[in-house]
């Protein structure tokens, strides 16, 4: 086999990487409380009311986002962008957060349920799950051991927390519906947050060059 001498990249290139690793892992880690990723005494991030099948995925998918939007606000601060139009941006991600937010309130208790673990020190722990129903569904399959019409976490309590027989009782396709819903709402949620905090500080930004 025959060595091949690599070149030394550029500047540019270097500078590159370091502006990659800084928005990939850097934006990462400074958020790694808010994701849900770092526990903080007193605090629960919004990712806490998900599955934790869920959440192993979810947190390094919304780091990825909320990085992607931190490089389109660095790059805005460097183009001629009119206070007006930071403005509509602005109002247009608020209306987006607060929708997708209210949305998941509404939805979340059809789509989930919370099953006690037990006791962590002098509070009562939860497991969520998604059933993507409030209640047990009719036409069960003889290895479901559930009534139609029992409630979910009667359901769930009775048949355990493996992930083969919530979805033998409430079904795959139901479950995963309701897992993409959760998922693309929490996306926005997550990235509206980080979208209007970035054109805040980038009017912010833009007033202080005027002055």
């Amino acid at each position: 086999m025959t060595d091949v001498a690599i070149d030394e990249p550029t500047a540019t290139a270097k500078q590159l990487v370091l502006r990659i690793l800084g928005y990939g892992v850097w934006v990462g880690i400074a958020l790694a409380p808010w994701l849900g990723k770092l526990k903080v005494r007193g605090f629960s991030a919004l990712i806490e009311l998900y599955p934790e099948s869920l959440q192993d995925w979810l947190i390094p998918v919304s780091a990825a986002l909320v990085g992607m939007i931190v490089v389109v606000i660095d790059f805005a601060t460097n183009e001629r962008t009119s206070k007006a139009a930071i403005r509509r941006w602005f109002i247009a991600t608020v209306i987006v957060f607060v929708a997708t937010l209210l949305t998941m309130v509404w939805i979340y208790p059809d789509l989930v349920v919370r099953v006690e673990k037990g006791l962590e020190g002098d509070r009562m722990a939860y497991l969520a799950v998604v059933t993507g129903t409030p209640e047990v569904p009719g036409r069960l399959p003889a290895k479901c051991k559930c009534t139609p019409g029992d409630p979910a976490e009667q359901c769930v309590g009775d048949v355990g927390l493996k992930p083969d027989n919530v979805r033998t009782c409430f079904g795959a396709v139901r479950i995963n519906r309701a897992t993409r819903a959760l998922t693309l709402l929490y996306l926005a949620v997550m990235a509206s947050f980080a979208g209007a905090v970035g054109l805040g500080w980038l009017q912010w930004k833009n007033r202080e060059h005027v002055s």
